[in-house]
């Protein structure tokens, strides 16, 4: 990338730098922000440059309209604050720095109900060192000496010693993610002629995150754009003034990019239990890995910078790239090299769908089209998976001499040669690629365990164990490797904030749902950890996704920076917070039914996938179905938006059941909870039905889910703690007592048997002791007619037997 690229790109991401140095200042309206902000840059940057950007990108600043660089800086910043159209002369003339940013999600309205708007849910504006950031109720007082704090935080990191100068693209991208994602990207108040519930609905929601990173993007676009629509123009250095600012309406500069690999869940889950876990993680990082690897090497190929990416998740991805022959010829080489490499590594299991849609700058006000039109082609080119080689996917292959007797062990394919897997005791035949996603997996269960892991890209094999796409070689680290920065041409900071560890000059921060906790190395490891030995797996997506982009946002909000400010948020929950919850140590309150110390010890799990606005988690079945409410009440929290639901289904089975049934069975279970959204069904799978009932039976509201949990601690309370399962306390109740409940409850649901004679015969049982209020409350909830009541006793009796269960069946 040439040095001119470059100093527009960072001009752009800085250009609003002066917004929170004049916040915090003692004599805020001495300057303007512009003013500000170009006198800091000056003093800090080193790229003079770059530095102009912060007093040139408002009409009325000098030499905006005079030179190339000034006018792409001045209409990248309009077209990335198109929300903010029409509303320059509506601004409220008086200084209001004590805005806070509200949440993205505060303008998501009832998907089921247009129109009903949500209530209003703010940021703080300084994040929490520890735990999640939750969105909340009242707005909160921002003080001048909050941005005093958040300015010296980040002046000590932009002038870390240990980060070399000048700051690469992407260490200043990930400075501002660190400390600029809940600074609103405006302070003024807009009120000009509006009500009180209009000023309410204007109240900023972007941050001054993602508005610079928007605006670098489509700096980045233009820069590219106008030098190869315009070179002799350029080469003579004349003024693109018309050019930029009146963009005929038959000329699409921008081109919005989609990737989507398919197959995904056919290649995570198809493999058996044996050496499951560790082929779990390795197949689904792998993936993570191959979206990156793609996503790199299109940015690389188009010279663009992580900037341009809008959303990668899920195995997907969306970048903002510049309209031009040279970008449409290096997205065709990509997609045609990328596919090659999959067909032969993969048998076509896997490949990449790669789209684009170009469009007019007026489309930033309202990217709706863009967002629907790239999903339908998206969509056609999956329903024409590997049409352009029907030939070689019908070709009939022979089985390789090595699996004439006998097939891969992990995926039953037949075609390759197989390798020893040392797995313990028992050796595994399995073939090329499972061997190396096991190591893959392998290594991120031993990185798992550190804070600050790494991964590195080398251009050759590394010593030890490395995962190769292409001509690229991935090696995981669990921290910093001093004999690998002069090779790495990639360095990623996985989950990692901290600058000092930013040295490397190709550093950048890579979110990622990487928890498993230390004793978990087999997946038979998290079978007896409480209770009967079960394993489960839960599934969890956000409702309505579909919905909430092409219809919950009203019309007039669809800019595109807001639809990818809230795809950020959102894949933010899923890839970084997600950690954080589902260990359990640092969140208030983690679900703790049987008072395991959760908080201390964390939970017996692992996440195999989280991303986009979905997870797949697998572990022991009491902290996965624990850690299900954990992530739904956290959710709540994050989004402050009751309109934002999530559903999941939990399965639950013995270690040896075949992970693809695993996934398939939480897959039902999920479905089923979608059908109601808002709602989990509880302890789905096929090999537990001694102890569940059909989905309908399992699927609850999450407020009823919640009541569920409540009847499991009352019951618990009859029960005598051991070390790993619970017991009936014989001085209280009969032994067989929860087995009699349970029947009651099936010949209530299930036969329309009329039981209050029996249950009261069954409270009867119960010896009165010291706790009347536990037994009075037993009371309540069994001598009842109401068939949800009976529902709810039911699961819980159910979970209750689990917990008493000690080991086995």
């Amino acid at each position: 990338m040439n040095n001119g690229f470059l100093s527009i790109v960072k001009g752009a991401l800085l250009h609003d730098i002066g917004k929170v140095i004049q916040r915090a200042a003692d004599n805020p309206t001495d300057k303007t922000h512009r003013e500000w902000g170009y006198e800091w840059l000056m003093e800090n940057l080193g790229d003079n440059i770059a530095a102009r950007a912060a007093n040139t990108h408002h009409k009325e600043d000098d030499g905006v309209f005079d030179t190339n660089n000034g006018l792409i800086w001045y209409q990248s910043d309009n077209l990335a604050s198109s929300e903010r159209k029409g509303e320059e002369g509506a601004e409220e003339g008086k200084w209001h720095s004590e805005v806070a940013l509200t949440s993205p999600f505060s303008k998501i309205r009832n998907p089921n109900k247009p129109g009903q708007n949500p209530p209003h849910a703010f940021l703080s504006l300084l994040k929490k060192e520890k735990g999640i950031d939750e969105a909340c109720k009242k707005e909160p007082v921002v003080t001048r000496n909050d941005y005093k704090k958040l300015l010296n935080n980040f002046k000590q990191d932009f002038n870390n010693p240990e980060v070399q100068r000048p700051h690469s693209i992407d260490f200043l991208l990930m400075l501002f993610e660190k400390h600029f994602s809940c600074v609103p990207s405006i302070t003024m108040k807009i009120y000009g002629g509006l009500n009180k519930d209009e000023v309410k609905e204007k109240h900023p929601d972007i941050s001054l995150y993602d508005h610079s990173k928007i605006t670098a993007a489509i700096a980045g676009c233009m820069y590219h754009y106008y030098k190869e629509t315009y070179p002799e123009k350029c080469y003579k250095n004349e003024l693109l003034k018309n050019e930029i600012l009146n963009v005929q309406d038959n000329l699409e500069p921008y081109l919005l990019i989609g990737g989507d690999i398919s197959s995904v869940q056919k290649f995570i889950y198809t493999i058996t239990s044996k050496g499951a876990l560790k082929s779990l993680k390795g197949r689904s990082f792998f993936l993570e890995l191959l979206a990156e690897h793609i996503i790199s090497e299109l940015l690389d190929k188009l010279n663009l910078t992580r900037c341009n990416i809008i959303f990668s998740g899920g195995g997907h991805f969306y970048i903002l790239s510049h309209n031009t022959p040279s970008a449409e010829e290096a997205i065709q080489a990509i997609k045609d090299r990328i596919d090659s490499y999959l067909f032969r590594e993969f048998q076509g299991i896997l490949q990449l769908h790669l789209e684009s849609l170009c469009f007019h700058p007026g489309e930033f006000v309202n990217a709706s089209r863009l967002w629907r039109g790239l999903s339908e082609k998206l969509e056609l080119s999956k329903k024409k998976k590997w049409q352009c080689r029907l030939a070689e996917v019908l070709e009939v292959e022979m089985p390789h001499a090595d699996c004439l007797k006998q097939s891969c062990e992990i995926c039953f394919r037949e075609d390759l040669a197989l390798k020893e897997l040392g797995k313990g005791d028992e050796n595994l035949f399995v073939c090329e690629p499972c061997f190396n996603q096991h190591l893959l997996g392998e290594m991120l269960i031993e990185i798992s365990k550190s804070d600050y892991p790494v991964l590195y890209k080398l251009p050759f094999a590394p010593q030890d164990k490395f995962i190769r796409i292409e001509n690229a070689y991935y090696q995981l680290k669990k921290g910093w490797d001093k004999s690998m920065h002069l090779d790495a041409v990639a360095v990623y900071r996985i989950n990692d904030l901290t600058v000092k560890h930013y040295s490397h000059p190709k550093s950048m921060y890579l979110p990622l749902g990487i928890y498993q906790h230390d004793n978990l190395k087999e997946l038979g490891d998290a079978s007896n950890v409480f209770g009967i030995n079960r394993i489960a797996v839960l599934r969890m997506d956000v409702d309505n996704l579909g919905r909430i982009f092409s219809q919950a946002v009203h019309e007039d909000y669809r800019t595109f920076s807001r639809m990818a400010s809230i795809s950020r948020y959102l894949n933010n929950f899923f890839k970084y917070c997600l950690n954080t919850i589902i260990e359990g140590k640092e969140i208030d309150e983690p679900s703790d039914i049987v008072q395991r110390k959760v908080k201390e010890n964390g939970r017996m799990l692992s996440i195999v996938y989280s991303g986009g606005d979905d997870l797949f988690v697998i572990g022991h079945w009491l902290d996965v179905t624990e850690t299900a409410f954990d992530i739904n009440t956290y959710f709540e929290k994050y989004t402050g938006n009751p309109f934002m639901t999530i559903s999941g289904g939990i399965a639950v089975n013995e270690e040896k059941y075949p992970v693809y049934q695993y996934a398939r069975d939480a897959e039902e279970g999920e479905k089923e909870a979608k059908k109601e959204k808002d709602s989990v069904t509880l302890l789905a799978g096929k090999s537990a039905e001694k102890f569940t009932e059909k989905f309908t039976e399992k699927c609850f509201k999450w407020a009823d889910a919640e009541e569920v949990i409540e009847r499991v601690k009352l019951f618990t309370r009859f029960l005598r703690r051991h070390d790993t399962f619970l017991a009936v306390d014989e001085d209280r109740i009969p032994k067989t007592f929860f087995y009699r409940l349970l029947a009651l409850s099936r010949q209530f649901t299930e036969e329309g048997v009329l039981v209050l004679l029996k249950a009261a015969y069954l409270i009867s049982r119960i010896k009165m002791r010291d706790n009347s209020e536990d037994i009075l409350k037993m009371k309540e909830v069994i001598m009842v007619h109401n068939a949800d009541e009976w529902k709810i006793t039911k699961a819980a009796v159910l979970w209750t037997l689990m917990l008493m269960r000690r080991g086995g069946d």
